[in-house]
């Protein structure tokens, strides 16, 4: 900002000059607090200076330049505004020779949206600079000069970006007037997007303005290489314009040239995730707010963004110690892929803040740029799909005084993701950086809807591909551990064409706070075709999330992510194990105790073949045994469609009946209970069924002790090619 080269321009008399051996000690000493960040002692020094030295140029001049680069453009400041215009035209009064302090007005009146004025100042001032000799300008003085040039520039080039003509778009539609302006934009959201398909785009009638701003960012990291405000103001149209070779160049540079500056990273993480590399940003992010300031570091945590707002509102009023806690559980919950180094969707949120803070900040308002409306839109669901923005015509609405909009009418902007979809509708002033949900319609009541039904979204920057599993849970060897199976294929045909190497990995997570208990990679060579894992996990009581996940070297990848719920099974409490299911069960031995005991061909994609059997595998736990130590119990099979229509079914066979036997689809069991489980298992063909999704359910009835318990499982039928 200006108020660190403030210090360095010529509102410093020149060393041996009358003025500077007469520089009153109240200068010095404001610029000394200036410089220790105390910028309030150094106004008032100031303000004190000028009233017992009012024929002190450089006095005025430093008041003026800190109270307008302090200002901003909300009526709420117009005092300070009002402070620095009669301090800076005071100190130019006083020393015509320091062009310094036209720029400072200029600046001030780029706030104030005296554009024209503004204009007039700048390019007076610039005159004067090039009217001095080479050796008496300043680089400082130079690069002030051109990046309020730059500014103007891209002030009247961001009113032409994206700019189309839609002469014939419907404002006041009869039919739903109560919604207010573009009301058919939520009423019939694809009927309103026709009329921007094949719009006559406007936006190059702005390139020159891009050009000038380009040139003056370019003038003053020339002067000034380590110009904070230019380099991000550069970087972030390299890299909106897809130049990213360009935009890395630059960042490294100033990285270079400014190591303890955060920015040079925040940029190049940036540029990293644009360029797809999100290893590398996250790095460069992470190094970034470690250097940034405490404010910095904050706002680049923050998770409000991503919350619905009443979320929001608590996760605001916690405790420092609690918020770390909700954004760590929230960033472990979201990260897409844990094989990967990188949590890509954190990158993506990091890269939305940074590109929204950059690209809809105001330099003059000192606001973050995500913070803005837009800005907080782009944050949540990332970059519009589409950008109209249109020549607003205020006359069109129904508020009489919104046509009474000075500096040429303004703007409409739509933020459209998706053709079918309703647009954020915002307006703006002509020259104004901020831009609003337009008053005269539903647009905000529009976001409030969506960040409460989708608060963000982000899509991962690899293909994803589902990751088929089927997961069963057994007794284990005491009643307060829950063996879990995991039956599964990593589709590698969709990873790989040829023989390669695949990451193969499995996370599991426990309780609230997603803590990570399990974790298994590997890397194994295998060929383009499925690749059967199974996985055994011995768990204690509680709920967990596990994640199945398959990399490929290309961007490729396979994920299942489900939560578990693992119950113990008590010794007398009737229950089941998950059923299984598989195309053959096979025991091993003539009378198998648990399913070690028989060869499961588990069907890892549940997908069959609708003219082979299905075969079903479970465990029964806790069932009364008479004084011998028998139980009886009785086993009921259904299947049924998804509208819960029963199929017709024949058992083909079951553990304790021998080949021949008649089987129905109910039938009772006599066994020793040896008080930990029976193992079941039978092979059932489906007469005659469409292909489809279907329901298999087991209903086992201690006929002891007139219980019921019941277990199901969802499979599919094909017909095999």
């Amino acid at each position: 900002m200006v108020i660190c080269a403030a210090i360095s321009l010529l509102i410093v008399p020149a060393a041996g000059t009358t003025a500077a051996a007469q520089a009153p000690a109240l200068y010095d000493s404001a610029r000394a607090e200036l410089a220790s960040g105390d910028t309030l002692t150094a106004l008032e020094l100031l303000r004190r200076l000028t009233r017992e030295r009012g024929g002190y140029a450089p006095g005025w001049g430093l008041l003026g330049m800190i109270l307008a680069d302090r200002a901003g453009g909300i009526e709420t400041e117009f005092t300070e505004r009002r402070e620095a215009d009669r301090a800076l035209r005071r100190a130019w009064e006083l020393d015509h020779t320091n062009p310094t302090y036209l720029m400072a007005l200029g600046q001030l009146m780029r706030k104030q949206q005296m554009y024209y004025d503004a204009r007039r100042v700048l390019n007076r001032a610039k005159k004067y600079m090039e009217e001095r000799p080479e050796e008496e300008i300043e680089p400082a003085e130079l690069a002030f000069l051109w990046f309020e040039l730059a500014l103007y520039a891209e002030d009247i080039y961001l009113d032409t970006r994206n700019l189309v003509a839609v002469p014939n778009l419907p404002v006041m539609t009869p039919e739903c007037s109560n919604m207010g302006a573009f009301c058919t934009n939520f009423t019939r959201p694809r009927d309103f997007n026709e009329h921007f398909m094949n719009a006559p785009n406007l936006s190059e009638e702005g390139e020159d303005d891009h050009g000038k701003m380009v040139e003056a960012l370019d003038r003053v990291l020339d002067a000034d290489p380590v110009h904070s405000g230019a380099f991000r103001r550069r970087t972030i149209h390299q890299i909106e314009r897809g130049e990213l070779a360009e935009a890395r160049q630059l960042a490294e540079r100033f990285r270079h040239d400014v190591p303890d500056n955060p920015w040079g990273y925040m940029i190049l993480g940036l540029v990293y995730y644009r360029m797809g590399l999100d290893s590398l940003a996250e790095q460069q992010f992470d190094q970034g707010i470690a250097l940034a300031g405490p404010d910095i570091a904050s706002h680049y945590r923050d998770m409000s963004y991503v919350l619905r707002e009443s979320l929001a509102e608590k996760y605001g009023e916690a405790g420092a110690e609690t918020r770390r806690w909700v954004e760590d559980v929230i960033w472990r919950k979201s990260d897409p892929l844990y094989l990967s180094p990188a949590n890509e969707v954190r990158v993506a949120h990091l890269a939305r803040v940074c590109f929204a803070d950059i690209w809809f900040e105001d330099p003059g308002e000192g606001r973050w740029g995500a913070d803005s409306e837009r800005g907080s839109i782009y944050v949540r669901y990332g970059p519009p799909e589409r950008i109209w923005q249109i020549q607003r015509d205020a006359a069109l609405t129904t508020t009489p005084t919104a046509s009474i909009s000075p500096q040429g009418g303004g703007r409409w902007i739509f933020w459209n993701y998706g053709w079918d979809l309703p647009n954020f509708i915002f307006e703006k002033q002509m020259r104004f950086r901020r831009a609003n949900h337009m008053v005269a319609s539903v647009s905000k009541s529009f976001e409030e809807e969506a960040r409460m039904a989708q608060p963000a979204i982000y899509a991962a920057s690899f293909d994803l591909y589902d990751f088929p599993a089927q997961v069963a849970r057994f007794r284990g060897a005491a009643d307060s551990i829950i063996e879990v199976e995991m039956y599964t294929e990593a589709p590698a045909e969709k990873l790989i064409e040829r023989p390669d190497t695949i990451d193969l990995g499995l996370f599991l997570f426990a309780g609230a706070d997603y803590t990570e208990v399990f974790r298994r990679a590997m890397r194994a060579p295998v060929e383009p075709k499925p690749v059967p894992l199974t996985y055994s996990l011995p768990l204690a009581a509680g709920t967990y999330t596990y994640s199945l996940e398959a990399r490929a070297s290309d961007s490729a990848a396979a994920v299942k992510r489900d939560s578990i719920v693992a119950r113990p099974f008590r010794d007398g409490e009737l229950a089941l194990s998950d059923l299984v299911l598989a195309t053959a069960v096979t025991p091993r031995t003539p009378e198998p105790l648990d399913r070690r005991g028989f060869a499961i061909q588990a069907n890892r994609r549940l997908v069959f073949d609708r003219d082979l059997p299905v075969a079903v595998y479970w465990e029964v736990y806790g069932l009364t045994t008479d004084p011998e130590g028998y139980a009886n119990y009785e086993v009921e099979l259904s299947v049924s469609d998804t509208q819960g229509k029963g199929v017709v079914a024949r058992v083909a066979g079951a553990l304790g009946f021998g080949e021949g036997d008649e089987i129905e689809l109910s039938y009772e069991r006599v066994v020793r209970f040896n008080g930990q489980r029976v193992p079941e298992y039978i092979s059932i063909e489906l007469l005659e069924s469409e292909p489809g999704d279907y329901l298999v359910e087991i209903e086992v009835r201690d006929l002891i002790a007139d219980r019921t318990i019941s277990a199901r499982r969802a499979f599919q039928l094909i017909v095999a090619e």
